[in-house]
Order: C-alpha cells, then structure tokens, then sequence
C-alpha cells in the first residue's frame, strides 16, 4: 500500500513538472511570444552602424536590426522623453494623455535643476507631477493587457509614471540597469521560465542619456576619432548601450528563448552633442526637428518577420503598442491608432505621420488647454515635412533636405495653407482620453 501512495505521489509530481513543460511550449507555439522592448534614450537617428554612421560601431544592434525588418523613417511622437514614453505605453498622443512635458512649471526663472533643494517649492512639483501621472489612471496600456493576458511584466531603467507596479507591471529595477547590472532582468527571466509564464521585458536603460561617462574601454576608441570630447563621449555612451544589448541577447540565446522572443527597439527623442560643452545638445532634444523626433525601429523575431529594410515608409513610436499586443494575440485597446509595423504595406497606405512637441516644463493647471505650452505641431506627409508653430509655419523637402535646413514655404505657399487641415483632422480624430485632476 505504501508503494502504492509513493508511486501515485510521484505519479503526480512528474504529471505536474509535464504540464508545465507543456504550457510553456504552448506559450511558444500558439503566439504567446516574450517581448522585449529596447529604448534607446536621446540619441541621433543617424548615430548607429546599421544607419550607415562612417566611425560609430553598434555591431550587436547591427546584427539584430540585421536579423529583423527596419524601418529608416520611424519618428516620436515628441521631443523628449517622458512624453514620448507614455506615448509608447498608451498608445496615444501627448495632446491626448496630457503627459506633454518632463514636468510642472513652477514659474518664471526656476531651474528644476536646483528644484530639490527649494523647500517651499518642491513638496508642490510633486503634488503637480503627480497630476500628471494621474491622467494616465483611465488611459489604455499595452503593459496592462499583456500583465491581464498572462505575461510576467518587468520595468527597468527609465520610468516617470509613479509607481511601475500601478502601471501593469509585476516588478520594477530603477537606473543602475545596464550601467551597473543585467541580473535583476536574468532573475526575472529565470523566475518567468519557472513559472511558464512568457514575458514582457521593458528595457530603457539610461543609454546613451547624460551623464556621458562611459567606461574607458568605450571612450578609448573615439577619443581620437571624433571631432571634440563632448562627441566622444557622447558615441562611447553609445557603444555602452551597445554592449549591454547584446548582453541581453547572449542571455536570452543560452535560455533557448531567442527564437520565440520579439525585439522591439526605438528610440525617445534625438540628440546632437554640443561640441563646446560635454553632456549637452545643440538643435535637437526638444525641438520639432528632424535631428530631435526621427528614429530608426526595427522589429526582430526570428521566422516570424522576415528581415528587410524599409527607406522610404513612415513609422511612428504610437505604433508600437498594438504591434506588440497583436503579435501576442491580443486585440489593442481601440483608443489606439497606431497601425500593425509587421506590416509595412498598411503603412504605406497611411503615409503620413504626426508629432506633438510641447515645452519641457508645462502648466499643469492648464491641461484641459490643448494648445497650452505648445511649441509645435508636425504633419510629416510622404516627404513634405511642415512645422505648425504658434508664430508661423515652416515647410521642408525631407527627401532633398534630410536634415531639415531649408525651409521652402514661401516657395510653396499652397501646401503651407493645405497642410494644416491635415494636422486640424488629426487632432480632431485622435480626442482626449485623460481625467483632469484638480
């Protein structure tokens, strides 16, 4: 009888270990990939190997941008990062979740830089920034739906929204990722393995964001080859971010995860190292363009995608939350406009892409003011490019002006007055989903 129990006990044991062995590869075979999303933040659409950059190496993004399909003319959705990173996460617009800027404005002549240390002013940035994150409450979120479908969720690296555990995500890891770390994104996956669970991993190391203080091993290598420090610097910040990608791909091909796991990488905003001055920017960051919003995307799933390169169609960072919940199988929220990017003829149809750019520091108590703190508009139409500013418009030829230097408006006065409707339809059809909190 006792052998009896001990066989039906370990019967039962093995029964258990299969059919989690089964679920997990149910999760591989039935399009339950793992996603993991890479950021790169402030960095130039140009300023990569597989761009085509004559001294910048980026060989392990190189191979897997190599491995995926790339699309050259991919764009923010704003100028800097916070906004541009709640765009990725709704799916919607800044004008449309009212995160428009990094932070509340506190008055004329204040630097948030010294902000902290401001007792009486302080205390009420927090209570104002928490406004904003709060309009995020009742916004959709592709972390959420993929957390509500079963998949392990975790945040590293850079995060504005409060709490990441609030936001759909199973755990959080702050800045030292990637520059100090990878263990806490390893453990995670181990832990999502042992659960059979498949997994969302949110990868926005601070790379090659400020400070620029790459290791030696990274600036040794530029020191002589760039220009000025600040743009040395600024490339071994890139090679750093470099190096821990491929890291994470080493990783995940010795876990045998690799060929079921999406790759999703883009960037927040652009950057264009000041020359005179290291960790700093020149026309860029913050400005509507090109050098401040274009950014490569690429998407790579080994014989899911087939690899390619796109140079001429128009992708934007508000498509890539329901690209991933769709090649997950899951039907984004219908808030979200953004378009299906493993699938390049849709977007050719559409052929225009949009941007909002608001300033850094916004009036909180104005968000129900669309045009509150707004420095830009941005109707990007094939390769006619107009900036709708408050003071007046400017148009550019981006296919023989990639950098956009000259503006042509006066030389095409007629789609200077057509464009707008297009950025008037727009805002029309994308409304606002945010709940204002006083």
């Amino acid at each position: 009888m006792k052998k009896k129990k001990r066989f039906l006990t370990l019967f039962s044991i093995s029964l258990f270990f299969w059919v989690l062995v089964a679920e997990a590869t149910k999760n591989s075979e039935t399009g339950n990939p793992n996603v993991v999303f890479i950021l790169s933040d402030d960095q130039s659409w140009d300023d990569y190997g597989f761009m085509g950059h004559p001294h910048l190496k980026t060989p392990h993004l190189d191979q897997l941008a190599g491995e995926g399909f790339l699309y050259e003319r991919g764009y923010t959705t704003a100028a800097i990062c916070r906004p541009s990173l709640a765009s990725i996460v709704t799916g919607l617009y800044p004008h449309q979740t009212a995160v428009r800027g990094n932070r509340p404005f506190m008055g004329e002549g204040v630097d948030h830089r010294r902000l902290r240390a401001n007792k009486k002013l302080w205390p009420l940035a927090q209570e104002q920034s928490k406004v904003m994150t709060a309009t995020l409450e009742h916004a959709p979120s592709m972390v959420k739906q993929l957390q509500n479908h079963g998949y392990a969720t975790l945040q590293t690296g850079k995060w504005w929204e409060g709490d990441p555990l609030d936001h759909g995500f199973d755990e959080g890891c702050g800045h030292h990722i990637g520059r100090k770390t990878m263990e806490p994104i390893y453990n995670f996956v181990d832990k999502a393995q042992k659960n059979a669970q498949p997994f969302f991993i949110w990868y926005a190391v601070f790379l090659p964001h400020t400070p620029h203080n790459a290791p030696d091993r990274h600036y040794l290598k530029y020191k002589d080859l760039a220009p000025n420090e600040s743009t040395a610097r600024y490339w071994a910040n890139i090679a750093w971010l470099d190096e821990t990608c491929g890291q994470l791909v080493d990783f995940l091909k010795e876990k045998n995860l690799y060929d079921n796991t999406l790759f999703v990488f883009t960037a927040d905003n652009g950057w264009r190292p000041d020359p005179k001055q290291v960790s700093w920017y020149v026309r860029s960051k913050k400005e509507p363009v090109e050098a401040g919003v274009r950014t490569p995307i690429f998407l790579t799933h080994k014989n899911k995608i087939t690899p390619g390169r796109d140079k001429k169609t128009l992708a934007s960072n508000i498509d890539i939350a329901p690209t991933i919940l769709k090649a997950c199988g899951i039907e984004p929220d219908k808030a979200m406009s953004g378009l299906d990017l493993r699938k390049p003829e849709v977007l050719t149809e559409r052929d225009r892409i949009f941007v909002d750019v608001y300033w850094d520091n916004i009036r909180v108590d104005a968000l129900e003011d669309l045009d509150s703190d707004l420095i830009a508009r941005v109707v990007i139409d094939g390769w006619d490019k107009l900036i709708v500013r408050p003071d007046g418009n400017e148009l550019y030829d981006l296919k023989n002006d990639p950098d956009d230097r000259s503006d042509i408006s006066r030389q095409d006065p007629d789609k200077v007055q057509e464009m707008p409707r297009l950025i008037d339809d727009w805002v029309k059809k994308t409304p606002v989903v945010f709940t204002h909190v006083p």
